[in-house]
């Protein structure tokens, strides 16, 4: 980086995995074919992506870093399998750039019918960044994300659990996680202030997007707007006391209990009673893409 004259971005939650062999671990744990397309975000120096282009029949990788795309875009000219972006991975907080969108699909084209992600996710963007790629048109099947290790907390948390919340339940929602192993700080350039963690995230085949999912998306972020209040107090105050008493006897839950208690299937059965109220029309997800950024 410094014979390039760049240097890692912080508010790009720049943090490269540095060891050749956890670099290989990644990539076995992953077990990447030779017929299958695969989604890295964050080329960097292109360490992973040399990986991942050695094994898979396509590759799309992106970097939002204009500095580090040049230095990647000369290191890894040899693969002809490859697609590197140089573009905001998210349009918006809720829309994934149609750029990625495009190359996604071309790259998945008479190969297999899911693409795989394999990323050290930048810590700025992991958060909305699962969700998205878990609510994408483009089919998805099994991701491997190197985390920080509060938001692996976040993902694989129980009910009940402090780290439990609405990034868990929509997660929950579309896919079933599991930890697979932890890096040290040290394990990355610069290091950060916490430990990582890569997550598997496998989605459901099942799940679809439909609009009953988009009222449950809001049901979930307006009841956790108040998770240390009362489930009645909660119901009544964002539906008004008559649809708050309905919805709590049609569920069966105890009024007494707080949001953070209770399953991804409770709040599914919530939102089936509830739907959406003029008071919960604000916590809706935006939906609309706005102009393309690229960079």
């Amino acid at each position: 980086m410094r014979e390039h004259g760049t240097r890692a971005k912080k508010a790009w939650g720049q943090n490269f995995l540095v060891s050749g062999q956890n670099l290989d671990r990644v990539v076995a744990t992953a077990e990447v074919s030779a017929d299958e397309a695969v989604l890295e975000i964050g080329t960097g120096l292109g360490s992973l992506t040399e990986r991942l282009a050695a094994r898979a029949a396509h590759v799309v990788s992106v970097e939002i870093d204009r500095g580090l795309f040049e230095v990647a875009s000369r290191r890894l000219e040899r693969f002809h399998n490859l697609s590197l972006l140089c573009c905001d991975f998210l349009e918006s907080k809720h829309c994934i750039n149609p750029l990625v969108t495009e190359a996604a699909r071309r790259a998945l084209q008479g190969r297999a019918k899911a693409l795989k992600v394999v990323s050290n996710l930048p810590y700025s963007i992991s958060s909305p960044a699962i969700v998205d790629l878990l609510e994408w048109d483009v089919p998805v099947g099994r991701m491997y994300l190197m985390l920080q290790k509060e938001v692996a907390d976040r993902l694989t948390a129980a009910p009940g659990r402090s780290e439990y919340g609405p990034l868990t339940v929509y997660v929950d929602y579309w896919a079933s996680t599991e930890r697979i192993f932890n890096l040290p700080r040290h394990a990355f350039w610069p290091a950060p202030e916490v430990s990582s963690t890569l997550v598997k995230v496998t989605r459901r085949p099942e799940r679809r997007r439909t609009e009953e999912y988009d009222t449950f998306a809001a049901v979930v972020r307006k009841l956790f707007e108040s998770r240390r209040k009362t489930l009645a107090h909660i119901l009544r105050a964002g539906w008004g006391d008559e649809a708050g008493s309905r919805i709590l006897q049609q569920v069966g839950l105890d009024p007494q209990g707080r949001v953070g208690e209770l399953s991804t299937a409770d709040l599914e059965a919530i939102a089936r009673a509830a739907g959406l109220s003029p008071r919960a029309t604000d916590c809706r997800r935006g939906r609309q893409c706005s102009r393309t950024r690229s960079r």
